[in-house]
């Protein structure tokens, strides 16, 4: 499996999806075959449905920023953080009873569709399972993790940044669903979800957790977090757009699922502090109602444009991303280039 040369960010995608393979083959013959070997299956199934494997790749390139140069190791450690992922968007999916994920059946309802004979509520059924099948990512996550590789004081000092990690992507998703359940968030309260959901479990921890088992030194930590704390918001940031204004043929999610939920982002707060009352009105009396009409859909989107909050986010955005580069220029030229790289794909615009 290891190179002769440190590979690039597409071949250490390659190498994740191949140590994600044969970590989870190896995990399904450990069971018997048939209903038990179901839920390890079903995590093989999620992973494989796509992804670009983000999380891995910052971590990678926080172990290279430290000066890493050991292949195998951190391939293993960055493709933990992936089924550390799929552990996430599978609850996130049962959370907003979402019905699509990378183009596929959510994990949740294709329980609920394959039980059909089952005495009872299937849809129960189907949203316990996936309660499972996401805390054995979990848990998986933590074994590939901790059989990397690496000699323990270095472990260590990464699993320190993979809990905090751990904790602030749990925070973050309660206040989210908190402040879906209250209805009305302001913008900062709407940026701090932002940050907590995304700004380091997206892209600071993973930089830090690959620069930890390199070696790294404080101020190279420091550093880091200036390129991946504003960029892991701008990430989330622009996920609460697609979420409005996606192509689901594109995000391979649900066409207009934040307005179902009640999303309380950025987008929603500057929208409800801009709007005149009477589309203020509108949006409190509409946002997170299961039984919207695509008439009132559009209605939304149209306030959410009229009153500037599109291109505020957009705004945002960019002024965000622009300061991640600014960060990632100051880091030797290939490590430069990489971070550089995987800002503009974080960023990009699919809206």
């Amino acid at each position: 499996m290891e190179p002769t040369h440190l590979p690039s960010t597409g071949e250490v995608r390659r190498l994740v999806n191949e140590t994600l393979e044969a970590f989870l083959g190896e995990k399904a013959r450990e069971v018997l075959p048939g209903d038990e070997r179901r839920l390890v299956e079903e995590v093989t199934r999620v992973v494989s449905a796509g992804g670009k494997r983000l999380r891995p790749a910052f971590c990678y390139w926080g172990y290279r920023a430290a000066g890493g140069a050991e292949t195998e190791a951190i391939v293993r450690l960055a493709a933990s953080l992936e089924l550390l992922h799929t552990f996430a968007i599978v609850h996130d999916d049962v959370m907003d009873s979402s019905a699509l994920r990378r183009g596929e059946p959510t994990v949740h309802r294709r329980f609920a569709d394959e039980e059909r004979s089952i005495r009872g509520d299937r849809d129960h059924f189907g949203e316990s399972a996936a309660i499972l099948v996401g805390d054995l990512a979990f848990v998986l996550a933590d074994e590939l993790f901790l059989s990397s590789g690496f000699v323990h004081d270095r472990l260590a000092a990464a699993m320190s940044w993979f809990t905090s990690m751990r904790r602030e992507v749990i925070r973050g998703q309660y206040l989210d669903l908190l402040a879906a359940s209250r209805g009305q968030t302001g913008s900062a309260v709407a940026r701090r979800i932002a940050a907590l959901k995304s700004g380091g479990y997206t892209v600071e921890k993973p930089l830090l957790i690959g620069a930890a088992v390199a070696g790294a030194p404080e101020p190279l930590l420091d550093s880091l977090t200036l390129y991946g704390a504003p960029l892991g918001e701008a990430f989330q940031l622009r996920d609460d757009i697609l979420g409005v204004f996606g192509d689901p043929k594109e995000t391979g999610k649900d066409a207009d699922g934040d307005l179902l939920e009640g999303k309380q982002t950025y987008l929603i707060a500057v929208a409800r502090e801009r709007a005149a009352p009477e589309d203020r009105a509108l949006l409190e009396d509409r946002l997170g109602r299961r039984d919207l009409s695509q008439e009132d859909v559009e209605r939304l989107r149209v306030i959410l444009r009229d009153t500037g909050a599109l291109q505020e986010t957009t705004r945002l955005i960019d002024e965000l991303t622009a300061r991640a580069l600014e960060a990632a220029a100051t880091f030797p030229a290939d490590v430069a280039e990489a971070l550089a790289a995987l800002a503009d794909e974080a960023s990009e615009r699919l809206y």
